[in-house]
């Protein structure tokens, strides 16, 4: 419920101390702090309850109460300093420590906040009942700031923000961004002291003077509405129109539709059975798929997980009756037992995003993604930063016309100086698109066209990205930017052929043509023997750590001067890469003989540190699946992270803390890298018993490493079964069967 409170409840920022804060007596002072308070003006409260603070040292309830005011307004700026000298006093009042944690985590302050947060729960009583509650709540929140601390890994540099202009974003609350044809937006604002739907229009670099469209004025039944989405066809519109009874707020999502250029219909309310009586009701968005209109909303309604949950509802596309099926909950794919907001879907790339507090957060709601529709979804990813901050990050929209999309934060920026306003943000992305296709000859016969039963692999480094089958022979892959890749091409009764592409050497976008001409072998092959190859390399004397051989940092022989060719030329740099680069100084040497190559690392002596108090250990893994749900005898589940030519240990250095790892040989030369628990199951086998633990696993494992492809196999007595799943609800044997999406309450509620 935090954003709708906080959109809707706390608009009125005022600034400045008053001259009554210098002149009247401290009781007076209270009083009036207390009233403000009550009246809902939290920023007057917080600065006269500082202000008797600062004459009744005394006294530090009046600075937790300021602290209290800042945190609810959510300057935490301000929370820090307020809540400091209470921090640890949980006996008296209600638990400042966290509060004071949680602003340090949303000022930025990853490191400061994880401390703060470990003391907490350290001091916070076992007796009190909510106490298991608030330690899973900061070891959630703990997580969360290991993920700020590690930002270089989760940010996408490729990524441009801008805050929107003046005439867009006021020093109210602005929110719910809606891209609309090339160069106009609608957006919801609190600039005149209620929501509403505005319109501007982009001329250049300049926005348009926002205007309130004619087809809202005179038909809105209470007085706040906004977060809106048009059909495709841009014939019907949803949205929120909300009101405060006893200053909570009650919202309700309603139609309208157009009748001609001109003309829209007055607003229609939905169906109770999807604004149930008792509930909020909010943040619609609607998508066309086939011959379905879907829509997508938030509500806290019963039959959730906790908090606000993301339902969805459809009815037939061009239906001119309000008559949908009945909602249907996400799943614990996509809700927690906090708030899930704001969902928007890019039909193109059949990806939800949307924003969430219950999940290991950077800030306090950050942005998600989730591949998927309806009830099937993968696990949810976070969107690293800079889309996501130490702030709350919601309202994610994507618009390739717009080239880019919008969000909405109350993030600092150039031309913001407070975190107690949300305003509306530009993301663009500076991305080189690089494809390349071509067929598959004969070289024997070039002109005969293109070969048949084609077997292609597309690796990134030395991990299998796809492998195809061809039954005709001619390829196209799309390649993300910045990416060193090989493609290898293989056909019984040839050579193999392979050749690489490094998309850091594109400047834009193109794509590349190149056609593969396949060999037949000779009579005679080739026979390598590798190990001498790697012996003249690397002498095979150099066997003890305490004789480490110097590798020479060019590919040329040091005794002969001849630079390497061929498979030398090949080993030199697999052993570069692979161990030499990993020692400071370049030296590495063999673990005994015939040992495997390790690389040198010379050891530093300084002063000894006294030991510092060691933190709690907490599971880095979400726990957003039950781990309760054990399988049959003879079932287990693997995460599968990687499939790769060469295997190099020190790129899964990341999985250690979470697991063993596994391998599989297939087809000679690809070996499965997969993730599997420390310990045996019952009945002795390798991996997962509960399908949620590998679930969380999983989700750890595409949010804090690299691997964002991994995928969870379940193994029934030794043999794999399907393809692979990323959700709580895919089917784990392969299969695409979906489950019932809603049934129609057609004959109940015909004519709504």
């Amino acid at each position: 419920m935090k954003k709708i409170y906080i959109t809707l409840l706390l608009s009125a920022i005022f600034v400045g101390l008053t001259k009554a804060q210098n002149t009247l007596p401290w009781k007076k002072r209270l009083k009036m702090a207390q009233d403000f308070q009550k009246e809902g003006d939290y920023y007057q409260a917080a600065v006269y309850y500082e202000g008797v603070y600062a004459e009744k040292k005394d006294k530090p309830e009046f600075t937790y109460k300021a602290g209290n005011c800042y945190y609810a307004l959510r300057d935490y700026a301000n929370a820090v300093k307020a809540l400091g000298p209470v921090k640890d006093d949980n006996e008296n009042y209600n638990k400042p420590g966290y509060k004071y944690a949680s602003a340090l985590k949303q000022t930025g302050q990853p490191e400061r906040a994880k401390v703060a947060f470990n003391k907490f729960i350290k001091n916070y009583s076992t007796d009190n009942d909510d106490y298991q509650a608030l330690k899973e709540a900061c070891e959630n929140e703990i997580k969360g700031c290991d993920f700020a601390l590690n930002e270089k890994t989760h940010t996408n540099e490729a990524i441009k923000i801008e805050l929107l202009d003046a005439k867009i974003n006021s020093n109210k609350t602005e929110f719910a961004p809606i891209p609309f044809d090339d160069n106009v937006i609608y957006f919801s604002s609190l600039v005149g002291g209620t929501a509403k739907i505005y319109r501007s229009q982009r001329s250049g670099d300049n926005w348009s003077r926002p205007q309130v469209p004619q087809i809202f004025e005179g038909k809105m039944a209470k007085p706040h509405f906004g977060n809106g989405s048009f059909t495709e066809d841009n014939q019907h519109f949803y949205f929120t129109q909300c009101d405060l009874p006893d200053k909570k707020p009650s919202c309700a999502i309603y139609m309208m539709s157009k009748i001609s250029d001109d003309e829209w219909s007055d607003p229609v309310l939905l169906p109770n059975y999807i604004n149930e009586e008792g509930a909020n009701t909010t943040h619609p968005y609607v998508v066309t798929t086939d011959d379905k209109e879907i829509l997508y909303f938030v509500s806290d309604r019963e039959g959730g997980r906790g908090g606000l949950d993301i339902w969805f509802t459809t009815r037939a596309v061009g239906s001119s009756s309000n008559n949908f099926t009945l909602p249907k909950n996400l799943g614990r794919n996509i809700n927690t037992t906090g708030d899930e907001i704001t969902p928007h879907y890019d039909k193109a790339e059949g990806i939800l995003y949307f924003s969430s507090e219950g999940r290991v957060s950077a800030g306090g709601l950050d942005i998600f993604k989730s591949k998927g529709e309806k009830l099937q979804w993968e696990v949810a990813q976070n969107l690293g930063f800079p889309l996501n901050s130490a702030a709350d990050d919601l309202y994610y929209t994507v618009s390739e016309a717009h080239g880019g999309g919008y969000f909405v934060s109350n993030r600092l920026a150039s031309n913001k100086s407070a975190t107690t306003d949300d305003d509306v943000f530009y993301f663009g992305e500076n991305k080189i698109v690089v494809t390349i296709s071509g067929m598959v000859t004969d070289a024997a016969f070039p002109d005969a066209g293109s070969l048949s039963e084609v077997n292609i692999k597309l690796f990134n480094e030395d991990e299998l990205v796809e492998e195809r089958m061809l039954s005709i022979a001619e390829y196209r892959f799309k390649l993300a930017p910045k990416k060193q890749y090989t493609i290898e091409i293989s056909k019984e009764g040839y050579n193999v052929a392979s050749f690489d592409v490094n998309t850091s050497d594109f400047v834009h976008s193109e794509d590349v043509i190149k056609d593969i001409a396949l060999e037949i072998p000779s009579d005679e092959p080739e026979i390598i023997d590798w190990l001498a190859v790697k012996a003249r390399i690397v002498p095979p004397e150099y066997n003890s750590r305490d004789n480490p051989y110097s590798f020479p940092q060019e590919p040329i022989d040091p005794i002969t001067g001849e630079a390497y060719e061929g498979p030398y030329l090949e080993i030199y740099n697999e052993i570069k890469e692979d161990v030499a680069d990993l020692s400071d100084e370049s030296k590495l040497y063999y673990d005994g003989p015939d040992g495997e190559l390790l690389p040198f690392m010379g050891e530093v002596i300084g002063n000894v540190d006294p030991p510092e108090e060691e933190e709690p250990v907490i599971d880095p893994r979400d726990n957003v699946y039950p781990d309760n749900d054990v399988a049959p005898e003879g079932t287990v589940y693997i995460i599968q992270v990687a499939a790769v030519r060469r295997y190099k240990s020190y790129k899964y250095e990341d999985l250690e803390s979470i697991g063993n790892l596994a391998f599989e040989d297939i087809d000679g030369d690809i070996r499965r890298v997969l993730v599997v628990p420390e310990e045996l199951t019952e009945d002795g086998l390798e991996g997962f018993k509960s399908k949620g633990d590998a679930l969380n696993t999983l989700t750890y494992i595409m949010n804090n490493t690299r691997f964002e492809n991994a995928f969870v196999i379940k193994v029934v007595n030794g043999e794999r079964v399907g393809d692979g799943f990323r959700g709580w609800d895919e089917p784990e044997d392969g299969t695409s069967e979906v489950p019932n999406e809603g049934e129609s309450v057609n004959e109940e509620y015909e004519g709504f």
